[in-house]
């Protein structure tokens, strides 16, 4: 009950503040104060502060010579009384809190029509022996549905829908649907769409993007581990190359010091046998064997000779000696091993 008094003391004090406001002299001096104001700024400024001129009434139906007018020109399009239903009703004071709730559920108890059958608009009148009197107005939904197509496909921006009285003036009540916004419709609708479409193109463009700087940059890696690989392959290679060199090197040269030469061994053959000795061949295999075949008085104790030189050892004969009818010597065949060119023998025997 507190609240309902509160509310209903509130409401007269705005309707009597109201009605001393509207046409006083003190709103007129600030209206025409502001006016002045806004005409002497400069005129790109004013563009900026007004954007759009004022919206533009018209009555419907609209006239012919809507036809000139450029799209996106904000209008309130007027509608006449005789195209509206007017109905003065009489609320309980508690309706006060949310009267456009209570009606939209009394709707029906107090016109013909539901509310899924109209549009409506309420406009407070004022408290009066404890109830709240409101003018509500209903046109058809299929009746203003088409006035809006027509609008929007004209390229209009709607700004109000007002009921006109008897005589032609606006009432105050605006039948534009809730959440209905011809400007958002023209303007947002296609400017929203496009810029998702350009979000959509533009996160799919820079995945692409992003694949495409990895598959690069997993190319580029690829190559330098190939490249780093047939690098460590030819470097693997030169190290095998130059260990079998450094193994072939050493090798010849073990062996040149394994194996002494043929004008040495000569030398120390020649130096070991008996002069009645006479060799017939002289081979030197790789692996230090010397074989040695020839014709001699003392055959058989050539091998005992032949241990007293210094590049040779291990001699044995190959087979038996045999005479020699020709020469009248004994023929011989001998296998030794030579101990290289430093030589690591006992020396040769004096005698």
């Amino acid at each position: 009950m507190g609240f309902e008094l509160f509310w209903l003391l509130q409401a007269r004090l705005k309707a009597q503040w109201s009605g001393k406001w509207s046409g006083s002299r003190v709103q007129v001096f600030l209206q025409a104060w502001r006016l002045e104001l806004f005409n002497s700024l400069p005129s790109w400024l004013q563009r900026s502060l007004r954007p759009g001129s004022a919206p533009r009434h018209y009555p419907w139906p609209l006239p012919p010579s809507m036809g000139d007018e450029p799209a996106g020109t904000h209008v309130v399009l007027d509608l006449p009384a005789d195209v509206v239903l007017l109905h003065r009703v009489p609320l309980p004071l508690a309706a006060a809190r949310d009267v456009r709730s209570v009606m939209a559920f009394e709707l029906d108890r107090f016109t013909p029509f539901d509310a899924s059958q109209v549009y409506y608009a309420i406009r407070r009148d004022g408290i009066r022996d404890t109830q709240v009197w409101v003018t509500l107005a209903l046109v058809q939904r299929d009746f203003l549905d088409q006035c809006l197509h027509h609008c929007t496909a004209t390229g209009l921006v709607l700004e109000a829908v007002e009921v006109l009285d008897d005589v032609g003036q606006p009432m105050g009540l605006d039948l534009l649907p809730t959440g209905y916004d011809a400007a958002v419709q023209h303007r947002g609708r296609h400017l929203a769409m496009g810029l998702g479409v350009a979000c959509v193109a533009l996160a799919i463009a820079l995945h692409g993007v992003w694949l495409h700087n990895r598959q690069i940059a997993l190319a580029v890696m690829k190559t330098e581990v190939q490249t780093l690989r047939q690098q460590a392959n030819e470097d693997a290679a030169l190290r095998n190359a130059s260990g079998a060199s450094r193994s072939a090197v050493q090798f010849l040269f073990e062996r040149r010091l394994n194996q002494p030469s043929r004008a040495l061994l000569l030398s120390e053959l020649t130096r070991c046998l008996p002069p009645d000795t006479w060799l017939q061949t002289l081979e030197i295999s790789a692996d230090g064997q010397v074989d040695v075949a020839g014709l001699s008085t003392r055959a058989s104790s050539l091998i005992a000779l032949i241990k007293g030189c210094s590049q040779l050892s291990d001699p044995q004969y190959q087979g038996v000696i045999q005479p020699d009818e020709a020469s009248g010597r004994d023929r011989f065949y001998i296998r030794a091993k030579t101990r290289g060119e430093s030589g690591d023998g006992p020396p040769a025997d004096s005698s």
